[in-house]
């Protein structure tokens, strides 16, 4: 079952967003369905932090909601590169942690990703966390695991609230085995070359506008990074391979090989 807020942004929307639903197949539980839009999910500064022509994308890439069971885009995005990656024959999330294959992975699940938690749950193997640098959770700038524990390390949309992401790119790789990945998604325009430190401007995520505001974001995150395409070189420089996905969309996706040579 999805949450009472994530139901409700199902029916109450900006009525022009009805204009903008898709159809097709979810790749997190499978259905054959209706995808939703609505742009009442975005901040306030959505204009300023992406650019006025990027708000569309982005309402799309944090929406288009599954109307089975409420994964959005950019979840739907993460779960097509574990498809492409650690399937045999699923055709989703939903069937992929049935795979006797994947489920002997050892799988780190820093923060919740999206709808695809609850079927990431019933792995045998999984470590789930939220981050928490105040001690709350997993801090992600210094992990607790030990070296070489995890085949898969999965974070969406964390990277850009970390006051140090290279040191969180360093840990990833850290507690990742020889050929293991980490696979994530931060917010990503395609034509930004260079990432900045926005900590000063005072940006959130979870402020939404309309019914969003009621019905409560799942945190009020400081944004402390707008991540250019530069990223990908930062990676490398952590010891890690990237793939980048979906590289023309907002709703890409990094897939970051551990790198030993």
């Amino acid at each position: 079952m999805t949450s009472p807020g994530r139901r409700l942004l199902h029916v109450m929307r900006p009525p022009g967003d009805r204009r903008g639903d898709e159809r097709g197949r979810c790749s997190v539980c499978g259905a054959d369905t209706r995808f939703v839009l609505n742009s009442w999910i975005l901040p306030p500064t959505a204009a300023e932090e992406w650019g006025p022509e990027w708000v569309t994308p982005f309402a799309r890439r944090e929406t288009l909601l599954c109307t089975a069971c409420s994964a959005s885009l950019r979840v739907r995005r993460l779960a097509d590169v574990l498809l492409e990656h650690y399937a045999a024959d699923a055709a989703s999330i939903a069937g992929l942690v049935q795979e006797p294959r994947f489920r002997e992975l050892d799988v780190a699940e820093i923060n919740a990703a999206g709808e695809m938690h609850r079927f990431l749950a019933s792995l045998p193997r999984l470590r789930y966390s939220e981050y928490g640098a105040d001690g709350s959770g997993e801090d992600i700038q210094a992990l607790s695991y030990p070296d070489e524990s995890f085949d898969l390390v999965l974070t969406s949309e964390t990277l850009e609230h970390v006051p140090d992401w290279r040191r969180a790119l360093a840990e990833t790789r850290r507690v990742l085995k020889p050929g293991g990945r980490h696979v994530f998604t931060v917010p990503l325009v395609p034509t930004r070359d260079r990432t900045e430190d926005v900590s000063a401007r005072g940006w959130h995520h979870g402020r939404g506008s309309g019914v969003f505001r009621l019905v409560g974001a799942r945190g009020d995150m400081l944004v402390h990074t707008v991540f250019g395409r530069d990223l990908l070189d930062e990676v490398r420089a952590a010891g890690l391979e990237p793939e980048l996905h979906f590289g023309d969309e907002v709703a890409s996706v990094i897939c970051a090989g551990r790198r030993d040579t």
